[in-house]
């Protein structure tokens, strides 16, 4: 029996089928060619772009070429059509090999690789008798390829390029904008730092084009496009214009005036003028090239031959290629030869060609809807295989056979099959199919359909024989063909590499990879290959046990595949109608990205339901401190998608990635299929594998949850340097000792009680910024705290916090945490900028400032009391002093001005304080040589008592110096007054004196007047 059997060499198959050689052999051609037939028109209208579909007839190779070569026609010349692969150079291969040069007929063959435009032109020139040789070799010579380097030759075109430019004649419908670029752009070509920084690099289109003048080019570079400057070519801003030339930059600023237009305009004048520059590089120009033409014309028609120019891809003529088509679509006249050309062509370079070009077309062939085509319509399995079965056996062959058959085969010959000698010809047949006695193993006509159709995009509309040997036969036959002799094809990285699952839909997936995980991807690149309808089922026995594919268990025997017809084929055998969700997921768990909105859809989704799933009380926490759509730890932004189209947020506690290591990504698509489609119908399953749908769904939701419980187990879960619950609780009992509710005794249970309360005060008693600062931040979180501690610490009913704390869980922080003397201890992980750590981290770090600062304060605030009252002062002795003050400055008559108001004031509001009890908590202060320790004193101070009792001292000072002032003043009024009494007495004594004196001698006088009388 047939097992593991491979009949060609692996290494050597490159050697048969390498799309990129310099080139086939005749031989190998031979062996592989087919014919197919051929769509042709004729030329119609004035342009390629006015042939309709009724002008295409079918032509068969033979018929084409026998009307290229009909004795009537004065001249040929056939347009070969298609894309990159297309066949476009298989073709003229093919016809070179059946016009043979004869006594009547030259036949030159510019080949696609392993030449230049310099030995194009040569080949050309050689065909001249020598003495007509000499003029036109001597205009080659003089582009100096033999002396210049590279280097040089680049400079030469750039230069060129420039001057061409310069040289131009512009459109009559230019625009000053298109007349400053041309004038401008040669400025840029010719700058010394944009030369040597960007055009004369390696790697530059100036490079790819000097090489294409004067190097032989090789198969990887070998074109199939006209080189061309695309607007990347430019270097634009930046250093470049910094280091540029003043004319360089003017350049620059003119295109950079408007981009989007000015631009692509400047990259259309610079290619509108490439061949000419081209040309001028090659010393060769377009009226030398038509001369030329005309030399060889006249010269084979004094020969009595006729001229026959095969071009396998007109892009090896850039720079002369338009002068040549000139000079090949002109009849001449009857000095001339009678002259054929067929050129493979690029569609959209002939849809450019000028009009008269056109118009001298007598053949158009389009070979992107020829190659592998039955009569001319779409592709097929028939001719598929048709065209396929000659590589294979071509493979089989081998280079050396393939030899040896054509160095004796007759014209048109086919190759022998290399089965007619393989044992296992008649079952091998009988399992893969064959065609023409050409074996399709290891392929069966229904997997070389499926493989083709995910290997060209292009199927069945048209075939790409390209991409068919490289991407396709090649990786087969070379890269996966050891598989197949150690009994593990088709292995899973080549359905990887044709395009992944596509026919299998998720859930089926899902179902054969539970049937057995091992088996499960051979099972899936063997059905998506070699059946292809999406169902599970169990192929042909045989064409099991060929591969060594183990039997799906349970699974029903596969219905005969249809015979092989010539009949269009569909795309991919058609598999249940699936919705456009289906599919763009399917193609998510295939490699690609997972399309936003669906993203979004499955996101709430999964969010809801794994949210459900978690047993709550059995984790031991309160579900909506964890959960809510933001903002929470498990959140819907949570959930991410592999390759997602979005980035995924970092700054999330908990993440859950779906589908995640544990689940299988085929089981996870069908889940997310099904709950997509139940969501559309009130969650009611009732669809098509509905209910293994719905299996799958509950499956990944139950591994999902799992995630979560133990992302959300691992933030709550203690540890020797963090517990999340306990911060919360330390946290709030710092709260509540600053903001006095707890007392410096207080006992574990008053501690928690004010810790829980509701009831904070809304300023505390102290007075230093940084403690005021610290309370009003714990104050504004003592709600999350409190959530926090709850959601952790209280017993659950429901997934709810209940009322009670659970003592087992919060006494020991509690006891704790009293024990350390209120210092923060907890070490949150490093990064956590989550609630409470990052609380948690600013408290401890502010917690020793601010209780030194308060400390200070409430120190000074008891030495000012000290000294205003005394050491012993009470409320109540300081108020009957300051009362008594007040009553004998008023009985004295002594004013006060506001001060004694002040003071009134002052007084009023002292008496309602609680000033002994703030003062007893600052003369205990005195005790605690820890300013953290001493917390719970803190709050014990009437921050209105301190406030009041400062606003005392400062009035009753106030109050007293201006009595005293006012007794001063007093006093030297007084003393003024007795000093003028005492100087009138004077006065008057001495009046009273001088009266006296005045008195005496008056009475002395009157005496001796007496006497004498």
């Amino acid at each position: 029996m047939m097992r593991n059997f491979l009949c060609w060499d692996p290494g050597a198959v490159r050697q048969v089928i390498n799309p990129f050689a310099e080139h086939i052999s005749d031989s190998l051609f031979r062996a592989v060619h087919s014919d197919w037939d051929l769509k042709v028109s004729p030329q119609v209208g004035k342009s390629f772009q006015e042939i309709g579909e009724a002008s295409w007839a079918d032509m068969t190779p033979p018929a084409f070429l026998a009307d290229f070569l009909r004795e009537d026609r004065p001249h040929a010349l056939a347009a070969i059509l298609g894309e990159t692969g297309s066949g476009k150079s298989h073709l003229v291969h093919w016809m070179r090999l059946n016009i043979k040069p004869t006594r009547e007929r030259v036949v030159l063959v510019v080949r696609k690789s392993g030449t230049s435009l310099r030995n194009i032109v040569k080949m050309i020139i050689a065909e001249l008798p020598a003495e007509q040789q000499a003029s036109f070799l001597e205009t080659l010579q003089s582009a100096g390829d033999g002396t210049q380097s590279r280097a040089d030759q680049k400079q030469q075109l750039l230069n060129d390029l420039a001057q061409v430019i310069r040289e131009e004649v512009l459109p009559t419908d230019a625009d000053e904008i298109e007349e400053g670029l041309a004038s401008s752009l040669p400025d840029l070509f010719q700058d010394p730092h944009m030369r040597k920084a960007h055009f004369l690099g390696d790697n530059t289109v100036i490079a790819e084009i000097v090489d294409h003048i004067f190097a032989p080019s090789n198969a990887k570079d070998r074109p199939d496009q006209r080189r061309v400057f695309v607007e990347g070519d430019l270097p634009l801003g930046g250093m470049d214009f910094a280091h540029a030339s003043r004319l360089a930059r003017d350049a620059v600023d003119l295109i950079e005036l408007d981009p989007a237009v000015h631009l692509p305009l400047a990259i259309r004048i610079i290619n509108r003028n490439l061949d000419r520059a081209v040309a001028r590089t090659l010393s060769f120009s377009g009226d030398r090239v038509e001369e030329l033409m005309t030399r060889l014309r006249t010269y084979l028609k004094s020969q009595g031959q006729e001229l026959v120019l095969l071009v396998e891809e007109f892009a090896r003529l850039q720079g002369i290629d338009r002068a040549l088509l000139q000079a090949i679509t002109s009849q001449g006249d009857e000095r001339q030869c009678k002259m054929r050309t067929a050129i493979a062509v690029t569609t959209g370079f002939f849809q450019s060609v000028a009009e008269t070009a056109y118009m001298r077309t007598t053949h158009i062939v389009d070979m992107d809807r020829s190659a592998g085509r039955a009569e001319g319509r779409s592709v097929t399995k028939a001719s598929l295989s048709q065209f396929t079965a000659r590589y294979l056996n071509a493979v089989r062959l081998g280079r050396d056979g393939i030899t040896q058959w054509s160095d004796a085969a007759a014209p048109g010959e086919s190759p022998r099959s290399k089965c007619d000698m393989c044992i296992y010809q008649i079952e091998c047949h009988a399992i893969f199919g064959e065609i023409d006695g050409y074996g399709l193993y290891p392929f069966t006509p229904e997997a070389l359909w499926n493989a083709a159709s995910r290997a060209d995009a292009s199927m069945p509309e048209r075939l790409n024989p390209r991409v068919l040997q490289n991407d396709l036969l090649v990786e087969v036959l070379d890269n996966f063909g050891p598989e197949i002799a150690t009994g593990t094809f088709p292995p899973f990285k080549l359905l990887e590499k044709l395009g992944g699952i596509t026919a299998l839909p998720a859930v089926a997936q899902a179902e054969l990879r539970n049937r057995n995980p091992q088996n499960y991807q051979r099972w899936a690149s063997f059905l998506e290959l070699y059946d292809g309808t999406g169902t599970i089922a169990n192929l042909d026995e045989r064409l099991r046990a060929a591969f060594e594919v183990p039997e799906i268990p349970g699974a029903d025997a596969a219905k005969p595949s249809q015979p092989t017809t010539d009949t269009p084929t569909l795309e991919a055998p058609q598999r249940n109608i699936a919705s456009k969700e289906d599919l763009l997921i399917e193609q998510w768990i295939g490699g690609q990205g997972l399309d936003q909105s669906i993203a979004n859809n499955l996101r709430l989704l999964v969010y809801s339901a794994v949210s459900n799933a978690i047993d709550w009380d059995m984790v031991g926490l309160a579900k909506a401190s964890f959960v809510g759509r933001t903002g929470k730890a498990f959140q819907t932004a949570s959930i991410s998608f592999d390759r997602q189209t979005t980035q995924v947020r970092t700054d999330l506690q908990v993440k859950l990635v779906i589908p995640g290591t544990l689940v299988q990504p085929e089981t996870a698509a069908a889940a997310l299929q099904g709950v997509l489609r139940a969501s559309k119908d009130q969650f009611r399953w009732e669809f098509p594998n509905g209910e293994k749908m719905l299996g799958a769904f509950l499956d990944c939701v139950e591994i999902w949850a799992k995630d979560v419980e133990a992302q959300l187990r691992a933030i709550c879960q203690p540890t020797p340097q963090w517990n999340q619950a306990a911060a919360a609780v330390e946290l709030l009992c710092v709260g509540a000792a600053i903001g006095g509710k707890i007392k410096p005794d207080a006992k574990i249970a008053d501690m928690i009680d004010a810790a829980f309360s509701a009831q904070w005060a809304s300023e505390c008693a102290s007075t230093a910024p940084e403690m005021k600062a610290l309370y009003d931040k714990l104050t504004r979180q003592r709600e999350k705290l409190v959530g926090i501690a709850q959601s952790q610490m209280s017993s659950m009913k429901g997934g709810r916090a209940g009322a009670m704390l659970n003592p087992g869980r919060i006494l020991g922080p509690i006891r704790e945490f009293r024990q350390a003397k209120w210092q923060l201890r907890l070490q949150p992980p490093d990064g956590e900028t989550q609630e409470p750590a990052k609380l948690y981290r600013e408290t401890r770090d502010a917690l020793p400032t601010a209780a030194n600062s308060e400390m200070a304060v409430r120190k000074s605030w008891l030495n000012a009391m000290q000294e205003a009252f005394g050491a012993t002062a009470t409320r109540a002795s300081i108020v009957t002093a300051l009362d008594a003050a007040r009553e004998a400055v008023a009985d004295a008559g002594i004013g006060t001005s506001t001060t004694g108001r002040v003071l009134t004031d002052a007084l009023d509001r002292f008496r309602t304080v609680y000033f002994d009890d703030s003062l007893a908590a600052a003369r205990a202060l005195g005790s605690e040589g820890d300013a953290v320790a001493a917390l719970p004193h803190f709050g014990r101070g009437r921050r209105g008592a301190v406030d009041a009792g400062t606003a005392l001292v400062a009035a009753a000072q106030a109050f007293l110096d201006t009595v005293d002032d006012n007794i001063g003043a007093t006093s030297q009024s007084l003393d003024a007054k007795h000093g003028a009494v005492a100087a009138s007495l004077d006065q008057i004594d001495t009046a009273l004196t001088a009266i006296e004196a005045d008195l005496i001698a008056m009475a002395t006088i009157d005496g001796e007047q007496a006497d004498a009388a």
